[in-house]
């Protein structure tokens, strides 16, 4: 049966205005690019962010989405590595592919990238997308297109964080803060997988519920005291080796530094805009503090393309599991993005996409 021209796609018409459901045409792919039909588009702070936060969007209107799982419809003339009906899932940065850091495995610092999917390019919040085919990347058998969605960030940017940032090992003290949200509670899941002893710290009872059912081994109520004075006390006075934070406010970036031991890192992955929080998230850093106890600070963005296919192995191994809460019909993203507005929502959602 032949495609239609046209799609249903909910479009970010201007700059903080909420997404409306359109009919648009079906996007043109070039020589090096791939049509996806959409099946799944993860929902995240990412996108609800970007809305608000001047400058991410590059121009007007825009279909949001980054986290996608998809059926390959279309191939560009230049394409060889995935064919017609083949299931994969996509990097969320654009970039040049030839630079020292494309080069590198460390993409995601590519000075030549225009931006990301969903912001730059239109995303997957729409029955078709297009994007460059050096983006995408299978996914396995076994592995649903729901849980491939969210894996491409909310699982994949903490396997890097973990590995890579952190460097997690057996027996390692791992606070994490925001352990209940998005991409937190995927942290707490991975820092048990590489060996840890997980403090998952939130600001709700649900959310802590289920970071315990996640696995972690003790939880930091933050509405019931100072971060830095619970953690001290669940480790004894020791203090955790590695802290990764989700939420990057003032109050939890200079918690997360205190609750370190010596040698400690801090992993920050959550961003916290002024534009869009109305509220200042720098942070003190005592020089003295950071010499006499060699601690780290490290930025930690997003991934490799090979770090998501290893992300989707997990998955299929059942080694770690995707956690979505709610999932909506193309034409109720706004919904999804409302709850996540309001911190209602305990890990991901989801878009789902019926043909």
């Amino acid at each position: 049966m032949a495609r239609a021209d046209t799609m249903k796609a909910m479009i970010l018409p201007e700059f903080g205005a909420p997404l409306r459901l359109a009919t648009v045409p079906v996007p043109k792919i070039g020589p090096n690019d791939v049509l996806l039909r959409v099946r799944a588009a993860g929902v995240g702070l990412t996108v609800v962010i970007m809305t608000a936060n001047p400058g991410r969007v590059t121009s007007f209107p825009r279909i949001p989405g980054h986290e996608v799982a998809g059926d390959v419809a279309e191939i560009g003339s230049e394409v060889s590595h995935v064919k017609i009906g083949d299931r994969v899932t996509c990097h969320f940065y654009l970039t040049c592919g030839v630079c020292r850091f494309c080069r590198s495995g460390r993409e995601t610092l590519c000075p030549a990238s225009p931006g990301n999917v969903g912001m730059a390019s239109d995303g997957a919040y729409a029955e078709y997308m297009a994007i460059p085919a050096r983006n995408v990347t299978a996914i396995p058998t076994g592995v649903s297109d729901v849980d491939a969605a969210v894996a491409a960030d909310a699982i994949a940017t903490t396997y890097h964080a973990c590995r890579e940032e952190a460097r997690i090992g057996p027996g390692d003290f791992v606070l994490i803060v925001g352990a209940g949200g998005g991409v937190g509670i995927h942290a707490v899941q991975m820092a048990k997988l590489s060996g840890g002893w997980v403090l998952a710290a939130d600001i709700s009872d649900d959310k802590l519920a289920a970071a315990k059912e996640c696995g972690a081994d003790a939880l930091v109520d933050v509405r019931r005291g100072d971060l830095a004075s619970q953690v001290s006390k669940l480790t004894g006075g020791r203090g955790v080796d590695a802290a990764i934070d989700f939420v990057a406010s003032r109050e939890t970036l200079e918690g997360s530094l205190k609750s370190l031991a010596r040698a400690g890192r801090l992993v920050i992955i959550g961003s916290r805009p002024t534009a869009v929080f109305g509220v200042d998230s720098n942070f003190t850093v005592d020089p003295r503090h950071m010499l006499a106890s060699m601690l780290e600070i490290h930025g930690s963005r997003y991934v490799t393309l090979t770090e998501i296919a290893q992300t989707l192995e997990l998955l299929r191994l059942k080694r770690i599991r995707a956690i979505v809460s709610r999932t909506f019909p193309l034409e109720r993203a706004e919904e999804a993005h409302e709850l996540l507005r309001k911190n209602a929502l305990i890990g991901r959602a989801a878009l789902v996409l019926a043909h």
